[in-house]
């Protein structure tokens, strides 16, 4: 009986401690992309992908279909040290299709630190998160560059 009060106690005063719902479990993953970004590690950011995700990055001139070509579109990541680059979120909305498909649209940075200087470089996305058996990961993402105000 304490035990199943304690239970109830940690619920109730602590609710992500409960089951996340769909937008936080899509959220999750692009806040995923986003360290993973930061961190310079591409295999971290290539594993919030589904491999049969489309992918169109900022400089893209075609569309991805395939793992490969997101592979090279981030292989240059490789080259950078972690925090080198920050990525992140500047703010967006969520939408929830079903429990296995959300959509996000927003803006998000990347800050890079140049002899001293702080290159902010805004971007827009738009982001497909879907559910396959017990995982989350982006099937569509579309980037790019957010024009001068």
């Amino acid at each position: 009986m304490l035990r199943r009060a304690f239970f109830a106690l940690m619920v109730s005063v602590f609710p992500t401690l409960s089951h996340a719902g769909p937008k936080e479990d899509a959220e999750a993953v692009f806040g995923r992309f986003l360290a993973s970004f930061t961190a310079a590690d591409v295999e971290g950011v290539l594993g919030v992908f589904w491999p049969d995700a489309l992918f169109w990055g900022t400089g893209m001139t075609e569309l991805a279909t395939a793992p490969e070509p997101v592979r090279e579109y981030f292989r240059g990541m490789a080259n950078r040290r972690p925090g080198e680059r920050e990525a992140t979120w500047v703010g967006g909305s969520a939408l929830v299709l079903s429990d296995q498909v959300v959509l996000i649209s927003g803006m998000w940075q990347v800050a890079t630190n140049v002899e001293g200087t702080v290159r902010r470089t805004p971007l827009r996305v738009s982001v497909a998160v879907t559910k396959r058996g017990a995982t989350w990961r982006i099937a569509q993402f579309h980037n790019s560059a957010r024009p001068a105000q």
